[in-house]
């Protein structure tokens, strides 16, 4: 039996060191009506710890999800209405590389999960 990989306590996006913190699952749903959250002030991400337990593509999903929002953030991508369709996409496929480059404990992650299910 493959041993279970954790999903890492942070992901390292340019020079911010984003927290990746589980809740329960009765605040996420209940309290906040969502799965999952990035605070770009504290460079932090709620996730449902009961998804994240569950693990496979849906877990991934989520993490992505609010990871995307994290390189939004970061790249300004909402500062101004001058953005087009393919800056945003160039630079989101860019950091999204620069994640999984510097963040191997996260690719082991991610690779187990989507292949659970």
């Amino acid at each position: 039996m493959t041993k279970k990989v954790e999903l890492p306590e942070f992901i390292r996006l340019s020079h911010y060191r984003i927290t990746l913190e589980q809740i329960p699952s009765e605040i996420s749903e209940e309290c906040a009506e969502q799965q999952g959250s990035f605070h770009s002030r504290s460079m932090r991400i709620y996730l449902d710890r009961g998804i994240i337990e569950e693990g496979g593509s849906i877990a991934v999903d989520l993490v992505k999800h609010e990871l995307l929002h994290a390189i939004f953030y970061v790249r300004q991508l909402g500062s101004d209405g001058n953005k087009n369709e393919e800056d945003i996409v160039n630079g989101m496929a860019t950091h999204y590389n620069e994640i999984e480059k510097n963040n191997p404990d996260y690719v082991r992650w991610k690779l187990q999960n989507l292949n659970a299910n």
